[in-house]
């Protein structure tokens, strides 16, 4: 994403372009996050052996944490240090303490302390729940009852995790909407490699939210709304074009973007790699679509280059 946040008036020439930027972002994220899944969906529909169904999902979910992986580390967290480091020359405020890094410790950590939240009030409830029944004698009757809080609460958790995946991604998108809306140079190269990008994280989505098992119209609702955000992003900064951006909305935005890294980096780490690697089937398989995916994205950042 570009630093230049102070723009001026856009030709006509550039102003084509980036509508039909804006157009064909959400055409292209639409097609390639509802392609994964209605691909999925029906091969895991017509195969017979559950192996091969839930090896399928597995490669192809490492494929998207490569992705995922390779967009935070080498796209969203060098944007972020570069606009800090941007924003303070440009007030010209010297800095002591790394404040950037504490950012994105502070997003890091936020997952973590909500999760532990979440599970300190899940054992507080179960043992209520189980003083409850030793005092009426009823374990056997409840058993059933107490798989269906376990499963409900594995699915909280799980839920919570969707949620700041979706939502990561989305500021991502939106903020690479704005800055391609703010840009004046190489504006051809750098929406061809938006779109590539962008097409990339849509179909890992995809492919993540497929994983989950999530019903229909979840998945389809958060595919719709990331396909929404970067072309959202592009109007915002259209709309916004001309105009001076003060310095706290400059200091905003490196908020954002810093707790949205450390967000992004706990769940591709902790969640998706973490949970892929975890399991003793097809290791190898698993690294090499890893990196596989981290090699596309790789090589979509070099073509800006």
């Amino acid at each position: 994403m570009d630093s230049d946040w102070i723009s001026s008036g856009a030709s006509p020439g550039l102003l084509h372009i980036k509508l039909v930027t804006l157009v064909l972002m959400l055409c292209f994220s639409l097609l390639c996050g509802f392609s994964p899944v209605c691909v999925l969906r029906r091969a895991t529909r017509f195969s017979s052996d559950p192996g091969s169904r839930q090896r399928v999902l597995s490669l192809a979910s490492c494929l998207a944490c490569g992705v995922f992986l390779a967009s935070c580390l080498l796209e969203l967290l060098p944007d972020f240090l570069n606009h800090m480091r941007d924003t303070f020359s440009r007030l010209h405020i010297t800095l002591h303490f790394p404040l950037a890094e504490f950012i994105l410790a502070m997003g890091f950590l936020l997952v973590f302390v909500v999760e532990q939240m979440l599970l300190a009030f899940r054992e507080q409830t179960t043992d209520a729940s189980l003083e409850k029944q030793a005092l009426v004698d009823c374990e056997d009757r409840d058993a059933p009852h107490r798989s269906r809080r376990s499963v409900s609460w594995c699915a909280v958790d799980e839920g919570l995790r969707v949620f700041l995946l979706l939502f990561c991604v989305c500021v991502r998108a939106f903020l690479e909407g704005v800055s391609v809306a703010c840009q004046r140079e190489r504006l051809l190269e750098t929406c061809v490699s938006l779109l590539l990008g962008e097409a990339l994280v849509a179909f890992s989505l995809a492919v993540r939210l497929t994983h989950h098992a999530l019903r229909r119209t979840l998945v389809a609702g958060a595919l719709l709304l990331f396909s929404v955000s970067c072309p959202a992003g592009i109007g915002a900064g259209l709309a916004l074009d001309g105009l001076t951006v003060g310095p706290q909305v400059q200091l905003v935005r490196c908020a954002v973007e810093g707790l949205t890294a450390g967000i992004f980096i706990n769940v591709c780490v902790l969640e998706s790699v973490w949970q892929e690697s975890g399991s003793p089937k097809h290791r190898i398989h698993k690294v090499a679509f890893l990196l596989t995916g981290f090699a596309l994205v790789t090589a979509v950042l070099f073509s800006k280059v």
